[in-house]
């Protein structure tokens, strides 16, 4: 079995020229996620097609001009379950 664990920011630009970095992980357990590829594609998909937030929103639900996803980190953390 494998655990993906993606770390990531969103660096948001507001109306004002302000810069804001908001920050935050997403693990992923799924048989099937079984390349790097494949979990940067998946939380790509969270991002543009999910209407739940992907950082802390708060402060930042107006005035957002630009925004822009960054992936720091995949890691991959495989076990086995033996039963």
């Amino acid at each position: 079995m494998a655990l993906w664990i993606i770390s990531y920011h969103i660096d948001f630009e507001m109306d004002d020229g302000t810069k804001i970095t908001r920050k935050d992980m997403r693990t992923i357990e799924d048989e099937n996620m079984d390349t790097e590829d494949k979990a940067r594609a998946w939380l790509s998909d969270r991002y543009n097609n999910s209407d739940d937030p992907m950082v802390n929103m708060a402060g930042l639900l107006a005035g957002i001009k630009n925004e822009k996803l960054i992936i720091d980190e995949i890691i991959l953390h495989e076990f086995n379950i033996e039963n």
